[in-house]
């Protein structure tokens, strides 16, 4: 079982962190820090379907779970890097339904998607793998071990969030609360009680459906305040603003 959907079934909550500095020697170090899982990020960062396989590899032999945000709903964008090995996908400005099953067709093999299949880096480039399992069983096992997540950050995705996570093939959804705040007209404003609203809506459509729920946060001092809140993962931050901000403060301190 995909360790992420184990660790929310057991009540753990998950901790992580965008990877935008682009190389593997970065995620090999988050690797050392006692996170869960990384999100290498095709939407905002350097990345491509080589360089994310490299940040894959590293998190993979790391201990990581490697999550990626992909950078559109297409079928390339979403099929490389799950046949490169990504445990699952984080997909960007959705605003309707008709966004997220086409998500699902390009996502999930058959009878809940219409992935591609081939023997690919996720099954060491054999068929009939993992575990020689006949090719039905292996299509359902990688439906049930790859995430795919929905990036609700949009009013079109919040007003449709109750059918987005009854989905087949809809593993959870991911907060954006900056963009989110943005089309919701206060940016910003977090801690806004519409706001609010919107983050306990959204658990509560995860929670009926027994989908993940998850959250970025730039601040530290409320990534508990997430999890008491009802979220089952939080995204703190990325590897170059803790650097920045670490290596400020140490120089502040300092000089």
């Amino acid at each position: 079982m995909n360790k992420l959907r184990e660790m929310a079934n057991k009540g753990e909550n998950a901790l992580g962190t965008f990877v935008e500095l682009g190389g593997a020697n970065v995620v090999e170090a988050l690797g050392q820090t006692g996170l869960d899982f990384i999100i290498v990020d095709n939407e905002h960062g350097p990345f491509d379907v080589e360089s994310s396989l490299e940040c894959i590899r590293a998190a993979e032999s790391s201990g990581l779970v490697p999550l990626c945000r992909v950078r559109e709903i297409a079928r390339p964008a979403i099929l490389k890097l799950l046949d490169q090995g990504a445990a699952g996908l984080i997909v960007p400005y959705i605003e309707t339904v008709e966004q997220v099953q086409k998500l699902i067709e390009f996502g999930k093999y058959a009878p809940v998607g219409k992935r591609g299949y081939s023997g690919s880096r996720k099954d060491r480039w054999c068929f009939g793998k993992p575990g020689e399992l006949p090719l039905d069983q292996q299509m359902k096992y990688w439906n049930e071990e790859t995430l795919l997540i929905p990036q609700c950050e949009t009013v079109g995705c919040l007003e449709h969030i109750e059918e987005i996570t009854a989905l087949e093939g809809v593993d959870g959804i991911f907060v954006g609360p900056f963009d989110l705040s943005i089309s919701m007209g206060m940016p910003g404003d977090f801690q806004n009680p519409k706001m609010i609203a919107a983050f306990e809506r959204i658990i509560k459509a995860c929670k009926a459906a027994g989908k993940l729920s998850i959250i970025f946060t730039a601040r530290e001092d409320w990534i508990q305040d997430y999890y008491k809140m009802g979220f089952d993962m939080v995204t703190f931050g990325m590897d170059a603003s803790v650097m920045v901000n670490g290596f400020k403060k140490l120089v502040a301190d300092n000089k």
